[in-house]
Protein backbone atom coordinates (compact mmCIF):
# COMPACT_ATOMS: atom_id res chain seq x y z
CA UNK A 1 0.00 0.00 0.00
CA UNK A 2 3.01 2.40 -0.70
CA UNK A 3 4.64 4.46 2.38
CA UNK A 4 2.25 5.07 5.44
CA UNK A 5 3.29 6.44 8.55
CA UNK A 6 5.13 3.72 10.82
CA UNK A 7 2.98 1.64 12.09
CA UNK A 8 0.54 1.14 9.08
CA UNK A 9 2.85 -0.49 7.37
CA UNK A 10 3.46 -2.74 10.37
CA UNK A 11 -0.23 -2.92 10.15
CA UNK A 12 -0.21 -4.19 6.76
CA UNK A 13 2.83 -5.97 6.82
CA UNK A 14 0.86 -8.52 9.58
CA UNK A 15 -0.69 -10.34 7.33
CA UNK A 16 2.02 -11.42 5.92
CA UNK A 17 4.39 -11.95 7.76
CA UNK A 18 2.60 -14.47 9.68
CA UNK A 19 4.66 -17.38 10.36
CA UNK A 20 2.95 -20.17 8.66
CA UNK A 21 3.21 -23.39 7.45
CA UNK A 22 1.18 -26.34 7.21
CA UNK A 23 2.32 -29.46 6.64
CA UNK A 24 2.14 -30.25 10.58
CA UNK A 25 -1.56 -29.19 10.82
CA UNK A 26 -3.83 -32.32 10.49
CA UNK A 27 -2.16 -34.22 12.63
CA UNK A 28 -4.67 -36.81 12.71
CA UNK A 29 -5.28 -38.47 9.52
CA UNK A 30 -8.34 -37.73 7.91
CA UNK A 31 -9.76 -38.66 5.11
CA UNK A 32 -10.32 -36.49 1.96
CA UNK A 33 -13.54 -35.32 0.78
CA UNK A 34 -12.57 -37.00 -3.07
CA UNK A 35 -9.03 -37.21 -4.35
CA UNK A 36 -10.11 -34.79 -7.87
CA UNK A 37 -10.40 -30.91 -6.96
CA UNK A 38 -12.48 -30.72 -9.95
CA UNK A 39 -15.39 -32.47 -8.74
CA UNK A 40 -18.48 -30.57 -8.55
CA UNK A 41 -20.86 -32.52 -5.87
CA UNK A 42 -24.31 -30.62 -5.38
CA UNK A 43 -25.10 -29.27 -1.71
CA UNK A 44 -27.81 -28.22 -0.20
CA UNK A 45 -25.94 -26.27 2.24
CA UNK A 46 -24.09 -23.92 -0.76
CA UNK A 47 -25.64 -20.76 -1.69
CA UNK A 48 -23.72 -20.60 -5.05
CA UNK A 49 -24.99 -21.15 -8.59
CA UNK A 50 -24.13 -19.00 -11.32
CA UNK A 51 -21.08 -17.97 -10.22
CA UNK A 52 -22.75 -16.15 -6.65
CA UNK A 53 -21.49 -17.28 -3.73
CA UNK A 54 -21.25 -17.17 0.10
CA UNK A 55 -18.00 -16.14 1.73
CA UNK A 56 -16.94 -15.91 5.54
CA UNK A 57 -13.93 -13.42 6.68
CA UNK A 58 -13.70 -14.16 10.77
CA UNK A 59 -11.00 -11.88 11.58
CA UNK A 60 -12.00 -9.57 9.26
CA UNK A 61 -14.37 -6.96 11.36
CA UNK A 62 -14.33 -4.01 8.88
CA UNK A 63 -18.04 -4.05 7.16
CA UNK A 64 -17.49 -4.96 3.57
CA UNK A 65 -19.30 -3.17 0.91
CA UNK A 66 -20.61 -5.60 -1.52
CA UNK A 67 -21.95 -2.16 -4.21
CA UNK A 68 -18.87 -0.43 -3.40
CA UNK A 69 -17.01 0.66 -6.83
CA UNK A 70 -13.75 -0.98 -6.50
CA UNK A 71 -15.73 -4.71 -5.45
CA UNK A 72 -17.71 -4.44 -8.36
CA UNK A 73 -14.75 -4.05 -10.56
CA UNK A 74 -13.06 -7.01 -8.71
CA UNK A 75 -16.66 -8.67 -8.91
CA UNK A 76 -16.61 -8.51 -12.42
CA UNK A 77 -13.07 -9.17 -13.53
CA UNK A 78 -13.20 -12.42 -11.05
CA UNK A 79 -16.01 -13.79 -12.37
CA UNK A 80 -17.56 -14.25 -8.62
CA UNK A 81 -20.61 -12.54 -7.31
CA UNK A 82 -21.05 -12.12 -3.59
CA UNK A 83 -24.05 -11.96 -2.52
CA UNK A 84 -22.95 -12.93 1.25
CA UNK A 85 -19.95 -11.30 3.03
CA UNK A 86 -20.13 -12.40 6.48
CA UNK A 87 -17.00 -10.87 8.85
CA UNK A 88 -16.41 -11.75 12.42
CA UNK A 89 -17.48 -10.07 15.46
CA UNK A 90 -13.73 -9.48 16.87
CA UNK A 91 -14.07 -12.32 19.57
CA UNK A 92 -12.11 -15.54 19.69
CA UNK A 93 -12.14 -16.82 16.13
CA UNK A 94 -12.39 -20.72 16.95
CA UNK A 95 -15.58 -19.89 18.88
CA UNK A 96 -17.08 -18.26 16.12
CA UNK A 97 -16.37 -21.10 13.70
CA UNK A 98 -17.27 -23.86 16.17
CA UNK A 99 -20.48 -21.87 16.08
CA UNK A 100 -20.54 -22.24 12.32
CA UNK A 101 -19.71 -25.63 12.44
CA UNK A 102 -22.75 -26.57 14.72
CA UNK A 103 -25.24 -24.66 12.93
CA UNK A 104 -24.58 -26.28 9.46
CA UNK A 105 -24.43 -22.31 8.07
CA UNK A 106 -20.67 -23.60 6.64
CA UNK A 107 -19.85 -20.79 3.64
CA UNK A 108 -18.56 -21.50 0.36
CA UNK A 109 -15.41 -19.91 1.26
CA UNK A 110 -13.67 -18.89 4.16
CA UNK A 111 -10.35 -16.84 4.88
CA UNK A 112 -8.32 -17.33 7.70
CA UNK A 113 -4.37 -16.56 9.05
CA UNK A 114 -2.36 -18.85 8.06
CA UNK A 115 -1.13 -19.86 11.28
CA UNK A 116 -4.65 -20.56 12.30
CA UNK A 117 -5.57 -23.88 14.53
CA UNK A 118 -8.81 -24.22 12.62
CA UNK A 119 -7.66 -25.16 9.66
CA UNK A 120 -7.40 -28.31 11.32
CA UNK A 121 -10.83 -28.08 12.82
CA UNK A 122 -12.02 -27.72 9.06
CA UNK A 123 -10.20 -30.50 7.48
CA UNK A 124 -10.94 -32.71 9.89
CA UNK A 125 -14.66 -32.24 9.82
CA UNK A 126 -14.52 -32.69 6.14
CA UNK A 127 -15.81 -29.35 4.99
CA UNK A 128 -12.77 -28.23 2.67
CA UNK A 129 -12.71 -29.18 -0.70
CA UNK A 130 -9.25 -30.47 -1.76
CA UNK A 131 -7.57 -28.31 -4.39
CA UNK A 132 -4.93 -30.21 -5.72
CA UNK A 133 -5.80 -30.16 -9.62
CA UNK A 134 -6.07 -26.25 -9.70
CA UNK A 135 -2.26 -25.91 -9.16
CA UNK A 136 -1.25 -28.78 -11.50
CA UNK A 137 -3.25 -27.51 -14.21
CA UNK A 138 -1.41 -24.98 -16.28
CA UNK A 139 -4.24 -24.77 -19.39
CA UNK A 140 -7.03 -23.62 -17.70
CA UNK A 141 -5.41 -22.30 -13.82
CA UNK A 142 -1.84 -20.80 -15.53
CA UNK A 143 -1.61 -18.20 -12.70
CA UNK A 144 -2.20 -20.78 -9.77
CA UNK A 145 0.00 -23.96 -11.49
CA UNK A 146 2.77 -20.95 -11.72
CA UNK A 147 2.90 -20.28 -8.13
CA UNK A 148 6.74 -22.13 -6.27
CA UNK A 149 6.46 -25.21 -5.33
CA UNK A 150 7.99 -24.73 -2.20
CA UNK A 151 4.93 -22.38 -1.39
CA UNK A 152 2.18 -25.16 -2.42
CA UNK A 153 4.18 -28.11 -0.06
CA UNK A 154 4.06 -25.05 2.36
CA UNK A 155 0.40 -25.29 2.82
CA UNK A 156 0.17 -28.93 2.22
CA UNK A 157 -2.12 -31.06 4.74
CA UNK A 158 -0.75 -34.14 6.55
CA UNK A 159 -2.93 -36.15 4.35
CA UNK A 160 -1.17 -34.82 1.11
CA UNK A 161 -3.75 -32.49 -0.16
CA UNK A 162 -3.43 -28.65 -0.73
CA UNK A 163 -7.00 -27.08 0.67
CA UNK A 164 -5.79 -23.33 0.16
CA UNK A 165 -5.21 -20.72 -1.77
CA UNK A 166 -2.10 -18.94 -0.30
CA UNK A 167 -2.51 -14.93 -0.30
CA UNK A 168 0.28 -12.18 0.23
CA UNK A 169 3.11 -14.77 -0.76
CA UNK A 170 6.64 -13.96 -2.91
CA UNK A 171 6.24 -14.44 -6.16
CA UNK A 172 9.59 -14.98 -6.82
CA UNK A 173 11.00 -16.75 -3.75
CA UNK A 174 14.60 -16.23 -4.48
CA UNK A 175 13.82 -12.60 -4.65
CA UNK A 176 11.66 -10.61 -2.20
CA UNK A 177 11.41 -7.58 -0.73
CA UNK A 178 14.02 -5.76 0.94
CA UNK A 179 11.53 -4.67 3.66
CA UNK A 180 10.05 -7.84 5.59
CA UNK A 181 9.26 -5.07 8.88
CA UNK A 182 11.86 -6.50 10.82
CA UNK A 183 13.05 -3.53 12.46
CA UNK A 184 14.36 -5.83 15.89
CA UNK A 185 17.27 -4.69 17.78
CA UNK A 186 19.88 -2.10 19.56
CA UNK A 187 18.24 1.11 19.35
CA UNK A 188 20.64 4.53 20.82
CA UNK A 189 19.67 8.01 21.61
CA UNK A 190 22.13 9.71 19.30
CA UNK A 191 22.16 12.71 21.63
CA UNK A 192 22.77 10.71 24.64
CA UNK A 193 25.51 8.63 22.99
CA UNK A 194 27.30 11.77 21.66
CA UNK A 195 27.14 13.49 25.47
CA UNK A 196 28.81 9.43 26.94
CA UNK A 197 31.83 10.51 24.33
CA UNK A 198 31.70 6.96 23.26
CA UNK A 199 30.99 5.82 19.62
CA UNK A 200 28.37 3.33 18.04
CA UNK A 201 31.41 1.02 17.20
CA UNK A 202 32.59 1.05 21.24
CA UNK A 203 28.70 -0.69 21.56
CA UNK A 204 29.55 -3.72 19.77
CA UNK A 205 30.58 -5.95 22.74
CA UNK A 206 28.90 -6.47 25.77
CA UNK A 207 31.54 -5.29 27.98
CA UNK A 208 30.93 -2.31 25.92
CA UNK A 209 27.71 -1.71 26.08
CA UNK A 210 27.83 -1.72 29.87
CA UNK A 211 29.97 0.87 29.82
CA UNK A 212 27.86 2.96 28.00
CA UNK A 213 25.17 2.30 30.41
CA UNK A 214 26.94 3.09 33.51
CA UNK A 215 28.40 6.49 31.72
CA UNK A 216 25.07 7.60 31.18
CA UNK A 217 23.13 6.37 34.45
CA UNK A 218 23.25 9.80 35.96
CA UNK A 219 22.56 11.75 33.12
CA UNK A 220 19.33 13.86 33.44
CA UNK A 221 16.89 14.72 30.51
CA UNK A 222 15.74 18.41 29.50
CA UNK A 223 13.50 18.22 32.88
CA UNK A 224 15.78 17.31 35.12
CA UNK A 225 15.18 13.75 35.46
CA UNK A 226 17.47 10.41 35.73
CA UNK A 227 17.84 9.56 31.83
CA UNK A 228 16.80 5.43 32.22
CA UNK A 229 20.08 3.78 30.95
CA UNK A 230 18.09 0.41 28.75
CA UNK A 231 14.59 -0.49 28.14
CA UNK A 232 13.30 -3.73 26.80
CA UNK A 233 10.05 -2.24 25.14
CA UNK A 234 6.65 -2.29 25.71
CA UNK A 235 4.51 -4.67 27.54
CA UNK A 236 4.88 -8.80 28.32
CA UNK A 237 8.98 -7.92 27.63
CA UNK A 238 8.86 -7.26 24.16
CA UNK A 239 12.50 -7.23 23.39
CA UNK A 240 13.54 -10.04 25.03
CA UNK A 241 13.95 -12.27 22.28
CA UNK A 242 16.84 -9.28 21.17
CA UNK A 243 18.37 -10.09 24.47
CA UNK A 244 18.54 -13.85 24.02
CA UNK A 245 19.71 -13.72 20.70
CA UNK A 246 22.82 -12.13 22.17
CA UNK A 247 23.38 -15.43 24.04
CA UNK A 248 22.46 -17.61 21.63
CA UNK A 249 19.33 -18.43 22.32
CA UNK A 250 15.64 -18.39 19.58
CA UNK A 251 13.25 -17.13 22.05
CA UNK A 252 11.24 -15.33 19.77
CA UNK A 253 7.70 -17.45 18.44
CA UNK A 254 7.35 -20.79 20.17
CA UNK A 255 11.16 -20.32 21.76
CA UNK A 256 12.37 -23.55 20.26
CA UNK A 257 15.78 -24.25 19.57
CA UNK A 258 17.10 -27.41 17.12
CA UNK A 259 20.42 -29.05 18.92
CA UNK A 260 23.05 -30.72 17.12
CA UNK A 261 21.15 -34.42 16.78
CA UNK A 262 18.24 -33.23 15.10
CA UNK A 263 15.34 -32.56 18.41
CA UNK A 264 14.58 -29.59 19.64
CA UNK A 265 14.97 -27.79 23.07
CA UNK A 266 12.75 -25.05 24.54
CA UNK A 267 14.42 -21.51 24.76
CA UNK A 268 14.70 -22.00 29.10
CA UNK A 269 16.33 -25.02 29.14
CA UNK A 270 19.22 -23.79 27.15
CA UNK A 271 22.31 -21.99 29.20
CA UNK A 272 22.34 -18.84 27.35
CA UNK A 273 18.25 -18.62 28.75
CA UNK A 274 19.28 -18.57 32.65
CA UNK A 275 22.84 -16.23 31.51
CA UNK A 276 20.42 -13.68 29.58
CA UNK A 277 18.53 -12.95 32.96
CA UNK A 278 21.28 -13.18 35.24
CA UNK A 279 22.59 -10.22 32.64
CA UNK A 280 19.09 -8.64 32.99
CA UNK A 281 19.01 -8.86 36.66
CA UNK A 282 22.37 -7.62 37.47
CA UNK A 283 21.68 -4.39 35.00
CA UNK A 284 18.71 -4.04 36.96
CA UNK A 285 20.74 -4.09 40.34
CA UNK A 286 23.41 -1.65 38.76
CA UNK A 287 19.94 1.10 37.72
CA UNK A 288 20.92 0.46 34.84
CA UNK A 289 17.60 -1.07 32.71
CA UNK A 290 14.00 0.04 33.92
CA UNK A 291 12.33 -2.06 36.41
CA UNK A 292 8.89 -1.13 35.37
CA UNK A 293 9.93 -3.19 32.22
CA UNK A 294 9.01 -6.32 34.31
CA UNK A 295 5.24 -5.18 34.65
CA UNK A 296 4.26 -1.82 32.29
CA UNK A 297 1.72 -1.56 29.73
CA UNK A 298 2.45 -0.41 26.57
CA UNK A 299 0.97 3.00 26.92
CA UNK A 300 3.55 4.09 29.98
CA UNK A 301 5.93 2.55 27.28
CA UNK A 302 5.07 4.88 25.14
CA UNK A 303 5.13 7.47 26.80
CA UNK A 304 8.13 7.30 28.24
CA UNK A 305 9.53 6.89 24.88
CA UNK A 306 8.19 9.74 23.23
CA UNK A 307 9.55 11.64 26.38
CA UNK A 308 12.84 10.84 25.88
CA UNK A 309 13.31 8.80 28.94
CA UNK A 310 15.73 6.33 27.57
CA UNK A 311 19.20 6.07 26.69
CA UNK A 312 19.07 2.58 24.72
CA UNK A 313 16.14 0.34 23.76
CA UNK A 314 16.94 -3.73 22.77
CA UNK A 315 13.28 -3.75 21.50
CA UNK A 316 11.23 -4.17 18.38
CA UNK A 317 11.70 -1.11 16.93
CA UNK A 318 8.66 0.77 16.03
CA UNK A 319 7.48 2.36 18.80
CA UNK A 320 10.59 4.53 18.71
CA UNK A 321 9.87 8.15 19.52
CA UNK A 322 11.36 9.63 15.70
CA UNK A 323 7.98 10.58 14.73
CA UNK A 324 7.35 12.59 18.02
CA UNK A 325 10.03 14.41 17.41
CA UNK A 326 9.62 15.70 14.23
CA UNK A 327 6.42 16.65 15.19
CA UNK A 328 7.73 18.41 18.56
CA UNK A 329 10.47 20.00 16.45
CA UNK A 330 8.48 21.52 13.42
CA UNK A 331 10.00 19.08 10.87
CA UNK A 332 7.77 17.49 8.27
CA UNK A 333 7.32 13.91 9.05
CA UNK A 334 7.45 13.26 5.14
CA UNK A 335 11.06 14.57 5.31
CA UNK A 336 13.43 12.02 3.70
CA UNK A 337 16.27 10.30 5.23
CA UNK A 338 19.16 12.10 2.66
CA UNK A 339 17.12 15.78 3.78
CA UNK A 340 17.32 14.97 7.72
CA UNK A 341 21.01 13.76 7.33
CA UNK A 342 21.64 16.48 5.07
CA UNK A 343 20.38 19.32 7.85
CA UNK A 344 21.41 16.68 10.74
CA UNK A 345 19.01 14.50 12.79
CA UNK A 346 17.49 16.29 15.77
CA UNK A 347 18.76 16.08 19.27
CA UNK A 348 16.56 12.48 20.82
CA UNK A 349 16.51 10.81 17.50
CA UNK A 350 17.10 6.89 17.97
CA UNK A 351 19.28 5.11 15.21
CA UNK A 352 19.81 1.07 14.97
CA UNK A 353 22.84 -0.28 15.74
CA UNK A 354 24.49 -3.47 15.40
CA UNK A 355 23.89 -5.61 18.85
CA UNK A 356 26.58 -6.10 21.61
CA UNK A 357 28.22 -9.01 21.04
CA UNK A 358 29.50 -12.18 23.89
CA UNK A 359 32.77 -13.69 23.51
CA UNK A 360 32.37 -17.17 21.31
CA UNK A 361 28.69 -16.41 21.20
CA UNK A 362 26.73 -16.65 17.70
CA UNK A 363 23.38 -14.13 17.46
CA UNK A 364 20.32 -16.36 17.52
CA UNK A 365 17.64 -15.35 14.19
CA UNK A 366 14.85 -13.06 15.69
CA UNK A 367 13.97 -12.03 12.54
CA UNK A 368 12.29 -13.40 9.73
CA UNK A 369 11.69 -13.50 6.39
CA UNK A 370 8.20 -15.81 5.63
CA UNK A 371 7.72 -15.98 1.52
CA UNK A 372 4.59 -18.63 2.30
CA UNK A 373 1.71 -16.10 2.58
CA UNK A 374 0.02 -14.70 5.65
CA UNK A 375 -3.50 -16.15 4.76
CA UNK A 376 -5.11 -18.55 2.56
CA UNK A 377 -8.79 -19.36 1.67
CA UNK A 378 -10.50 -22.44 1.67
CA UNK A 379 -13.70 -23.90 -0.47
CA UNK A 380 -16.29 -25.79 1.18
CA UNK A 381 -16.15 -29.74 0.12
CA UNK A 382 -19.75 -29.06 -0.98
CA UNK A 383 -19.94 -25.99 -3.08
CA UNK A 384 -21.36 -25.88 -6.57
CA UNK A 385 -19.65 -25.10 -9.75
CA UNK A 386 -16.06 -25.00 -7.59
CA UNK A 387 -14.36 -23.93 -11.07
CA UNK A 388 -16.07 -20.75 -11.13
CA UNK A 389 -14.45 -19.53 -7.86
CA UNK A 390 -11.04 -20.97 -8.56
CA UNK A 391 -11.32 -19.17 -11.74
CA UNK A 392 -11.72 -16.07 -10.24
CA UNK A 393 -8.78 -16.53 -7.68
CA UNK A 394 -6.47 -17.77 -10.74
CA UNK A 395 -6.90 -14.20 -12.04
CA UNK A 396 -6.27 -12.59 -8.31
CA UNK A 397 -3.10 -13.80 -8.97
CA UNK A 398 -2.01 -11.46 -11.54
CA UNK A 399 -0.27 -8.04 -11.32
CA UNK A 400 -3.63 -6.38 -12.85
CA UNK A 401 -5.43 -8.03 -9.45
CA UNK A 402 -2.96 -6.82 -7.13
CA UNK A 403 -2.97 -3.41 -8.83
CA UNK A 404 -7.18 -3.30 -8.91
CA UNK A 405 -7.72 -4.12 -5.37
CA UNK A 406 -4.87 -1.78 -4.30
CA UNK A 407 -5.68 1.08 -6.19
CA UNK A 408 -8.82 0.82 -7.64
CA UNK A 409 -9.47 1.33 -11.28
CA UNK A 410 -7.67 4.32 -13.34
CA UNK A 411 -10.60 6.54 -13.39
CA UNK A 412 -10.56 6.92 -9.51
CA UNK A 413 -7.09 8.83 -10.03
CA UNK A 414 -4.98 6.88 -7.32
CA UNK A 415 -2.95 5.45 -9.86
CA UNK A 416 -1.99 5.43 -13.54
CA UNK A 417 -0.50 3.11 -16.21
CA UNK A 418 2.78 4.44 -17.62
CA UNK A 419 4.75 1.99 -19.62
CA UNK A 420 3.90 -1.32 -17.49
CA UNK A 421 4.92 0.92 -14.38
CA UNK A 422 2.00 1.82 -11.97
CA UNK A 423 2.58 5.62 -10.81
CA UNK A 424 0.69 6.49 -7.71
CA UNK A 425 -1.12 9.53 -7.12
CA UNK A 426 -0.33 9.89 -3.35
CA UNK A 427 -2.55 13.16 -2.81
CA UNK A 428 -5.12 10.72 -4.01
CA UNK A 429 -4.12 7.51 -2.13
CA UNK A 430 -3.57 9.14 0.83
CA UNK A 431 -6.36 11.69 0.62
CA UNK A 432 -10.18 12.11 1.42
CA UNK A 433 -11.34 9.81 -1.16
CA UNK A 434 -9.11 6.76 0.06
CA UNK A 435 -6.92 6.28 3.21
CA UNK A 436 -7.00 9.87 4.49
CA UNK A 437 -11.12 9.91 4.80
CA UNK A 438 -13.04 9.65 7.85
CA UNK A 439 -12.05 6.93 10.78
CA UNK A 440 -8.35 7.14 9.41
CA UNK A 441 -9.30 6.36 6.36
CA UNK A 442 -11.39 3.25 7.00
CA UNK A 443 -14.55 5.00 6.28
CA UNK A 444 -13.92 5.21 2.55
CA UNK A 445 -11.85 2.06 2.59
CA UNK A 446 -15.05 0.48 3.09
CA UNK A 447 -17.42 2.89 1.14
CA UNK A 448 -14.77 1.97 -2.19
CA UNK A 449 -15.09 -1.38 -0.77
CA UNK A 450 -11.23 -2.41 -1.68
CA UNK A 451 -8.11 -3.37 0.08
CA UNK A 452 -9.26 -6.35 2.09
CA UNK A 453 -9.91 -8.65 -1.37
CA UNK A 454 -6.15 -8.63 -1.56
CA UNK A 455 -6.67 -11.33 1.95
CA UNK A 456 -8.57 -13.66 -0.33
CA UNK A 457 -6.22 -14.09 -2.74
CA UNK A 458 -3.22 -12.27 -4.34
CA UNK A 459 0.66 -11.96 -4.53
CA UNK A 460 2.75 -9.97 -2.41
CA UNK A 461 3.88 -6.51 -4.71
CA UNK A 462 7.66 -7.24 -4.97
CA UNK A 463 7.56 -7.71 -8.93
CA UNK A 464 5.18 -5.03 -9.37
CA UNK A 465 6.85 -2.38 -11.41
CA UNK A 466 6.30 0.68 -9.12
CA UNK A 467 7.13 4.33 -9.16
CA UNK A 468 7.51 4.91 -5.19
CA UNK A 469 8.03 7.98 -3.87
CA UNK A 470 10.95 8.21 -1.30
CA UNK A 471 10.04 6.61 2.27
CA UNK A 472 10.00 9.05 4.82
CA UNK A 473 12.92 9.65 7.28
CA UNK A 474 11.21 7.60 10.33
CA UNK A 475 10.41 4.31 8.43
CA UNK A 476 13.89 4.66 6.77
CA UNK A 477 15.15 4.00 10.17
CA UNK A 478 12.92 0.83 10.24
CA UNK A 479 14.40 -0.15 7.01
CA UNK A 480 17.82 0.27 7.84
CA UNK A 481 17.08 -1.56 11.47
CA UNK A 482 16.11 -4.68 8.67
CA UNK A 483 19.57 -4.18 7.32
CA UNK A 484 21.53 -4.38 9.76
CA UNK A 485 19.72 -8.00 10.90
CA UNK A 486 20.51 -8.96 7.43
CA UNK A 487 24.24 -8.15 8.48
CA UNK A 488 24.61 -9.31 11.82
CA UNK A 489 23.04 -12.89 11.20
CA UNK A 490 20.44 -12.22 13.24
CA UNK A 491 17.55 -12.45 10.15
CA UNK A 492 16.63 -15.54 8.20
CA UNK A 493 13.98 -18.07 6.82
CA UNK A 494 10.96 -18.44 9.34
CA UNK A 495 12.33 -21.62 11.43
CA UNK A 496 10.73 -24.80 10.89
CA UNK A 497 9.40 -24.56 14.79
CA UNK A 498 7.27 -21.85 14.25
CA UNK A 499 5.29 -23.53 10.97
CA UNK A 500 4.09 -26.35 12.97
CA UNK A 501 0.58 -26.75 14.00
CA UNK A 502 0.28 -28.09 17.68
CA UNK A 503 -1.97 -31.02 17.76
CA UNK A 504 -5.77 -29.98 18.78
CA UNK A 505 -6.40 -31.45 22.06
CA UNK A 506 -2.75 -32.17 22.23
CA UNK A 507 -0.32 -31.45 24.96
CA UNK A 508 1.26 -28.07 23.24
CA UNK A 509 -2.07 -26.65 22.89
CA UNK A 510 -3.38 -27.42 25.92
CA UNK A 511 -0.30 -26.02 28.06
CA UNK A 512 0.75 -23.49 26.36
CA UNK A 513 -1.23 -20.81 27.74
CA UNK A 514 -0.46 -22.15 31.19
CA UNK A 515 3.25 -22.01 29.80
CA UNK A 516 2.61 -18.36 29.30
CA UNK A 517 1.58 -17.38 31.97
CA UNK A 518 4.47 -19.24 34.03
CA UNK A 519 6.81 -17.31 31.65
CA UNK A 520 5.35 -13.97 32.75
CA UNK A 521 5.32 -14.83 35.94
CA UNK A 522 8.66 -15.69 36.79
CA UNK A 523 10.32 -13.18 34.21
CA UNK A 524 9.81 -10.42 36.10
CA UNK A 525 10.08 -12.35 39.36
CA UNK A 526 14.29 -13.24 37.61
CA UNK A 527 14.82 -9.88 36.21
CA UNK A 528 13.87 -7.97 39.74
CA UNK A 529 15.44 -10.87 42.12
CA UNK A 530 17.30 -8.79 44.89
CA UNK A 531 20.65 -11.18 45.46
CA UNK A 532 22.26 -14.05 43.04
CA UNK A 533 20.51 -16.23 46.30
CA UNK A 534 17.17 -14.80 45.16
CA UNK A 535 17.76 -15.44 41.39
CA UNK A 536 18.68 -18.84 41.75
CA UNK A 537 15.88 -20.08 44.21
CA UNK A 538 13.44 -18.12 41.75
CA UNK A 539 14.72 -19.60 38.51
CA UNK A 540 14.58 -23.24 40.14
CA UNK A 541 10.99 -22.46 40.85
CA UNK A 542 10.61 -21.44 37.83
CA UNK A 543 11.89 -24.76 35.85
CA UNK A 544 9.56 -26.54 38.69
CA UNK A 545 6.55 -25.06 37.62
CA UNK A 546 6.94 -25.53 33.91
CA UNK A 547 7.44 -29.05 34.92
CA UNK A 548 4.35 -29.66 37.00
CA UNK A 549 2.15 -26.95 36.37
CA UNK A 550 3.46 -26.49 32.56
CA UNK A 551 3.77 -30.28 31.88
CA UNK A 552 6.86 -29.37 29.90
CA UNK A 553 8.12 -32.81 29.66
CA UNK A 554 4.94 -33.96 27.43
CA UNK A 555 5.21 -30.82 25.23
CA UNK A 556 8.52 -31.61 24.69
CA UNK A 557 8.11 -34.82 23.67
CA UNK A 558 5.06 -34.75 21.67
CA UNK A 559 6.81 -31.81 19.91
CA UNK A 560 9.81 -33.44 19.21
CA UNK A 561 7.54 -35.94 17.28
CA UNK A 562 5.66 -33.80 15.40
CA UNK A 563 8.94 -31.81 14.76
CA UNK A 564 10.83 -34.69 13.60
CA UNK A 565 7.39 -35.99 11.11
CA UNK A 566 7.44 -32.70 9.79
CA UNK A 567 11.26 -33.01 9.14
CA UNK A 568 10.30 -35.45 6.77
CA UNK A 569 7.75 -33.82 4.65
CA UNK A 570 8.46 -31.80 1.52
CA UNK A 571 7.47 -28.82 3.66
CA UNK A 572 10.02 -29.87 6.54
CA UNK A 573 12.57 -30.16 3.35
CA UNK A 574 12.25 -26.51 2.02
CA UNK A 575 15.75 -24.66 1.31
CA UNK A 576 15.27 -20.90 0.34
CA UNK A 577 18.76 -18.88 -0.81
CA UNK A 578 18.22 -15.43 -1.67
CA UNK A 579 19.51 -14.34 -4.56
CA UNK A 580 19.03 -10.50 -4.31
CA UNK A 581 16.36 -8.44 -2.02
CA UNK A 582 14.67 -6.26 -4.36
CA UNK A 583 15.11 -2.71 -3.08
CA UNK A 584 12.57 0.39 -1.75
CA UNK A 585 13.11 3.49 -2.47
CA UNK A 586 14.54 4.49 0.62
CA UNK A 587 18.01 6.95 0.64
CA UNK A 588 16.91 8.77 -2.75
CA UNK A 589 15.28 11.97 -2.74
CA UNK A 590 13.33 11.62 -5.66
CA UNK A 591 10.73 8.57 -6.79
CA UNK A 592 12.28 5.75 -8.56
CA UNK A 593 10.99 2.20 -9.59
CA UNK A 594 11.19 -0.66 -7.86
CA UNK A 595 10.27 -4.17 -8.44
CA UNK A 596 12.44 -5.17 -10.94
Amino acid sequence: MGIRLSKGIKTALALTLTAALFTGCANRESESPGNSSNSKPASKESSAGSGHYSLYAPTQTTPINLDGRITKVVMEKSGIRWNKVEIGNGGDVAQQINLKLVSGDFPDAIILPADSLMWSRLIDEKKLLPLDDYFDNAADYPNLAKIDKRIIDNWRAADGHIYFVPSGYEPVVEEPAAWQGNAQGLWIQNTILEKSGMTYEDLRTVEGFEKFLNKIKDFKDAQGRKIIPLSLGGENFAGLDVVMSMFGVVSGGNGWNEQADGTVLPDYQLPGFKQAFQWLNSLHLKGLLDPETAFQKKDLFKEKANNLRFGAMLFGGWDNPNLTILKNKGIPDTISYKALERQGFPGGWFIPTYLPANPGVKFAQYASFNPFGGSGTGISAKVENPDVLMKGLDWMQTPEAFILMEYGPEELGAHKMEDGVVIIDNDVFYGPEFWGGDAGGMAKVTEHGFWWWKNLASTLMTHIKTMEPTWPATNAMLYKAEELNHEQGTYGLIPQSSRIKPIIGGAVEKYSPVQNDIRLQYYAKLLLAKSEKNFEDTFNQFLNEMKVRGHDAETIAEFNKEYKAYSDTPAGKIEVTIKRSLPRNVYNEEPVIIGE
